[in-house]
């Protein structure tokens, strides 16, 4: 089987509340192969099992959607980087996940090159100097300090916040990341390049900024092969569904800017 049902560079990205009439805990168990059953029963904390349960049952029931019944043999693993991965998978098929408060992300990825990362946040508060000097290089700070309070300065830091944590995780690098090192730049409302210093290689980094509703955000980061432009299909479990391009125009009718 090969690994053809997407082009380079097309993510599916399904976002799955936590609560709601989707959810079926005793369906989800029976999507479980044997091995991931005995790891969800030994997690004590309720919250970490659903939590588990939620990925990995959702997870396979998208991959048996796009792939079929050969999906079946596959097992989630986790990398020398901390990166989640497909055992027995064609080479090509990328995974990735992100648990905020009330959403789950799952991430499926067709031909990502360097690799795939996710990040979602929920329930978002307010402004947050003491985050920003963390989270933001000094050309961002700077930036961040020229625009109004409130409303303005949290969507700004919240776009880098996510748009740094989903390359990160696309690295497998976490908290090893400097991120005050690294720049973000918006090539179109949504739509980021990376200038990483510490870069491990030449490939030419997309992040991809989604944001559902105003206390959601979400994060794609993958560096394509030959850099071409990023396709996203983003769904959720109601059955809604539409398509994100990296095409300027198209982005500049579905999403707000948040630069400035």
């Amino acid at each position: 089987m090969q690994a053809t049902q997407g082009p380079s560079g097309t993510v599916t990205l399904w976002l799955v509340p936590r609560e709601g009439g989707h959810r079926d805990p005793r369906a989800e168990f029976a999507e479980l192969d044997a091995a991931a059953r005995a790891r969800l029963e030994e997690i004590r904390s309720p919250e970490a099992r659903d939590t588990q349960l939620l990925s990995r049952a959702w997870l396979a029931r998208l991959l048996r959607a796009q792939f079929g019944p050969a999906s079946a043999s596959w097992s989630v693993g986790i990398d020398c980087n901390g990166r989640a991965t497909l055992r027995n998978a064609p080479p090509g098929i990328a995974i990735a996940f992100a648990h905020g408060r009330d959403t789950i992300a799952l991430a499926i990825g067709h031909d990502c090159g360097a690799g795939l990362g996710i990040d979602l946040e929920d329930r978002l508060g307010g402004d947050d100097p003491l985050l920003a000097p963390v989270m933001l290089s000094p050309a961002e700070l700077a930036q961040y300090h020229c625009l109004a309070t409130g409303e303005r300065r949290r969507r700004y830091l919240l776009a880098r916040w996510v748009a740094k944590e989903a390359y990160a995780k696309a690295l497998g690098r976490g908290l090893a990341l400097g991120f005050d090192a690294i720049d973000t730049i918006e090539v179109a409302p949504g739509h980021f390049g990376i200038r990483d210093p510490y870069a491990p290689d030449d490939a030419t980094w997309q992040v991809r900024l989604i944001e559902p509703d105003d206390g959601t955000a979400v994060a794609v980061a993958l560096a394509p092969s030959g850099n071409g432009p990023v396709a996203i299909d983003l769904h959720d479990p109601d059955g809604f569904r539409w398509r994100i391009t990296t095409d300027d125009a198209k982005c500049a009718t579905e999403h707000a800017s948040i630069g400035t």
